[in-house]
């Protein structure tokens, strides 16, 4: 039998598991998630770093809509820019 956990206890382990620092940041990182256009960008990018134009390439999506949702997953430190020359890999 296992003892039950406190919820701070969860806390501490699901924030160790993933990375985070609170149930609010995890609650970030799924509405960041939560976006079907943002899934298929993190997909897109899952293999290797790729430009703005290769994800538009992969996804369909439009150039200003990845954009958007990339500024979007930014923010909640899901991606991570690099730029090399004019453009910008993620």
């Amino acid at each position: 039998m296992t003892p039950d956990l406190s919820k701070a206890d969860l806390e501490v382990a699901v924030a160790d598991a993933l990375h985070v620092d609170s149930f609010d940041d995890l609650a970030r990182l799924f509405k960041a998630l939560s976006e079907p256009a943002r899934l298929r960008i993190v997909l897109a990018l899952s293999e290797r770093c790729k430009s703005v134009s290769a994800i538009v390439g992969i996804t369909g999506l439009s150039q200003p809509t990845v954009s958007r949702h990339l500024r979007a997953l930014r923010a909640e430190t899901v991606v991570r820019g690099q730029r090399v020359g004019q453009f910008v890999y993620y």
